[in-house]
C-alpha cells in the first residue's frame, strides 16, 4: 500500500448531495416520488479528497461552505472520513452548494442545484502556507466559471509549478460547454488533463474519442487521460492515445465514479507508478464506485478496488499490469 506522506492540494467544490432513486424519468408536470432520500457529502473536490484518503494520501482540501446547517453537516461528514477541514472556509454571504441527484435504474443520474458558496471562495493566508508545502494539486474547471475561485485556482497553479510540482485539471461538463476557450488555455499549463469523452467533445467539437484526443494534444494538453465509462479510458503514450480496458460491473449509480477514477490515478502518479498501472487502477476504482449509491463518504476503499481487479482477467499485456497493481495494494 502507498504511504501517507505525499502532499496534494485539492481545490474546488463541496456540495451537499440529496440523492433519490426513481424508477422512471418523469414527464413535465408529473410527480416523481422516491421511496427515500439520502444526504451525502458531494462536489468534485470533496469527492476526490475523500477518495484520496482511501489510498492513505492526506490531501489538503481548500474549499468553502455556507454558515448553515447543511454546511455543518457536510463538514462533519468530511471529518468522519479523516479529512482535515482547517482549509475549508465558511461564508455568510451564500448557502452551501446543494444538488438534487435523480438516479434511474440504469445507474444514470441527472443533477439539479446551485454551486452556492463555491462561487465566492478566495485563498486565505493559511491556504497559501498549505500550497507552499504541496508537491501537486488538482483543480476543477468549475472554479473558472466565477472570478474569485478562478483567481485562486490560478494562484495555486502558479505557486505549485514554481516549486517544481505538478498540476492536474478536471474540466467538468458545464465549464467545457460554457468556457471551452478558457479551459483549453488552462489545459496547456497543466501536467494531467482528466476529461470525459463528452467533455472532450464539448472542448474540441469532435464526437469521436480518438479525434477529440488528438485535438486536445494538438491544442497543447501534454498528458490527456480520457474517461470512457464502460469502455475504459484512453491515456497518452509516446504522444499517442492508448486504449486501457475496462472492468465491467453491475452499476447502480455513476455518481462520483469519475472522482474515484481521478483519485486512483493521482495517488499512482504521486507514488511514481507507471502510467499504465495508474490507468488500470483508475478504471477499477471508477467501476467500484458505480456499485454503491452516492459519492463522497461512499468512495470505494482499496479493498473494494482490489475486489474489482481480482474479478476479471484482461487481455495481454494488460493482465500482467492488473496483477502488478494487485500486488501493490494487497
Amino acid at each position: 500500500m502507498p504511504s501517507s506522506k505525499s502532499s496534494i492540494v485539492v481545490f474546488g467544490e463541496i456540495n451537499a448531495d440529496i440523492i433519490a432513486r426513481v424508477q422512471t424519468w418523469p414527464k413535465p408536470g408529473e410527480e416523481c416520488l422516491a421511496p427515500s432520500l439520502e444526504l451525502h457529502c458531494g462536489g468534485v473536490a470533496a469527492n476526490c479528497a475523500i477518495a484520496l484518503t482511501r489510498w492513505r494520501v492526506r490531501p489538503t482540501l481548500i474549499a468553502q461552505v455556507g454558515v448553515d446547517p447543511i454546511g455543518q453537516a457536510v463538514l462533519e461528514k468530511l471529518q468522519t472520513q479523516g479529512l482535515d477541514t482547517s482549509q475549508v472556509h465558511t461564508t455568510k454571504h451564500a448557502m452551501t452548494g446543494l444538488l438534487y441527484i435523480n438516479v434511474t435504474p440504469n445507474g444514470q443520474r441527472t443533477f439539479f442545484g446551485s454551486r452556492g458558496a463555491n462561487r465566492t471562495v478566495r485563498l486565505q493566508s493559511s491556504d497559501l502556507v498549505a500550497v507552499e508545502r504541496a508537491s501537486a494539486a488538482i483543480l476543477m474547471g468549475y472554479s473558472f466559471l466565477d472570478p474569485h475561485p478562478a483567481k485562486a485556482a490560478l494562484r495555486i497553479l502558479t505557486e505549485v509549478r514554481s516549486r517544481h510540482g505538478w498540476i492536474a485539471l478536471d474540466p467538468g461538463m458545464e465549464p467545457s460547454q460554457k468556457i471551452p476557450d478558457k479551459i483549453l488555455r488552462i489545459a496547456k499549463k497543466v501536467d494531467v488533463l482528466f476529461v470525459s469523452q463528452e467533455e472532450a467533445s464539448a472542448l474540441t467539437g469532435e464526437s469521436n474519442a480518438h479525434k477529440a484526443f488528438h485535438k486536445l494534444t494538438k491544442a497543447g494538453a501534454t498528458n490527456v487521460v480520457m474517461k470512457l465509462g464502460k469502455r475504459g479510458c484512453l491515456i497518452t503514450e509516446n504522444g499517442e492515445p492508448r486504449e486501457v480496458p475496462p472492468f465491467n460491473v453491475r452499476a447502480i449509480d455513476s455518481t462520483g465514479a469519475g472522482d474515484a477514477f481521478n483519485a486512483a490515478f493521482l495517488q499512482a502518479k504521486l507514488h511514481h507508478w507507471p502510467t499504465t498501472e495508474a490507468a488500470i487502477t483508475a478504471n477499477a476504482a471508477g467501476a467500484a464506485a458505480t456499485q454503491v449509491i452516492g459519492a463522497g463518504e461512499q468512495a470505494p476503499t482499496t479493498r473494494d478496488i482490489a475486489r474489482v481487479l481480482r474479478g476479471r482477467r484482461l487481455r495481454a499485456p494488460w493482465d500482467i499490469i492488473r496483477r502488478s497493481v494487485l500486488s501493490r495494494i494487497r
